[in-house]
């Protein structure tokens, strides 16, 4: 039977994690046929066999294990292996490090979008651990904007954790997306959603684990504002925003642009003050 929904999980040396990813995974009480798909990037540590421990026991997943690395050679994992093999309607999106905890989380979601089709992606709201610490907290971020937002709201910043998110699989990413500095997730949600609405559930559905192997909490500051900034570039190029999300986010361009200059300035002068 077609699955109605497609659970895309990328992975790279999560083998402290992924357990407890898989098994939000396999928690998930449905009235629909699922499939999940792992793509993992030729992780070096154990990663790969509790992949292949839980493929063996649950006939729903299907594995895509590179031998040799390939967001290294700019191919994005998402848009060149596991949406081309997704047959879902909906694709619910999770990384190796994160987790969800509501069994009914994928009911939830895939039951709004099928009642209201004006809405194009469904996320919904999520705690933050910092693993560091075992410290856990709202995050707020997602929890504090409107409940029914547009491309408009998003270009303010990327408010949707990725984890928390259910779309329709109805988009065809661009060959620029493998360039793109921040990876896939903030130009696809645009792409996926256009002119549509975006739907947050109030729920708190899900875990994002902040650690020091975490690709984007690893950047320096520095490193987040250029990041931030060539992502917006390869947004506005490349035309992907409807007429008036495209006028603002080019104000957003403008204002980032003068807040790396004075960055660097300060980075300039303090350096030459400490030489003297």
């Amino acid at each position: 039977m077609k699955p109605l929904l497609t659970i895309c999980c990328t992975t790279y040396n999560q083998e402290k994690y992924l357990r407890e990813t898989l098994d939000g995974f396999l928690i998930q009480e449905t009235t629909f046929p699922i499939e999940i798909i792992i793509h993992d990037d030729a992780s070096t540590d154990n990663t790969v066999e509790i992949i292949k421990e839980y493929a063996a026991k649950d006939n729903r997943i299907t594995t895509i294990l590179q031998t040799e690395n390939q967001y290294s050679q700019n191919i994005d994992p998402w848009a060149n292996f596991v949406f081309p093999a997704a047959k879902g309607k909906y694709l619910a999106l999770c990384e190796g490090d994160d987790y969800w905890t509501d069994p009914l989380k994928l009911q939830k979601q895939v039951d709004f979008l099928e009642n209201n089709l004006d809405f194009e992606l469904c996320f919904h709201n999520s705690k933050k651990l910092y693993q560091e610490s075992g410290k856990f907290e709202l995050n707020e971020a997602s929890s504090q904007v409107a409940e029914v937002t547009t491309v408009i709201d998003l270009v303010d910043y990327c408010f949707i954790a990725t984890l928390t998110v259910v779309l329709r699989n109805n988009f065809k990413l661009p060959k620029w997306i493998n360039n793109s500095a921040a990876g896939t997730d903030w130009p696809l949600f645009f792409i996926q959603v256009g002119n549509g609405k975006i739907k947050r559930l109030n729920d708190v559905m899900a875990v994002y684990r902040i650690h020091e192997n975490g690709v984007w909490t690893s950047k320096s500051e520095l490193q987040k504002m250029q990041t931030d900034f060539s992502v917006i570039q390869d947004i506005i190029t490349n035309k992907i925003l409807p007429e008036a999300a495209h006028k603002k986010m080019n104000k957003k361009f403008k204002k980032l642009k003068k807040k790396m200059i004075k960055y660097r300035l300060k980075q300039f002068f303090d350096l030459r003050n400490k030489c003297r």
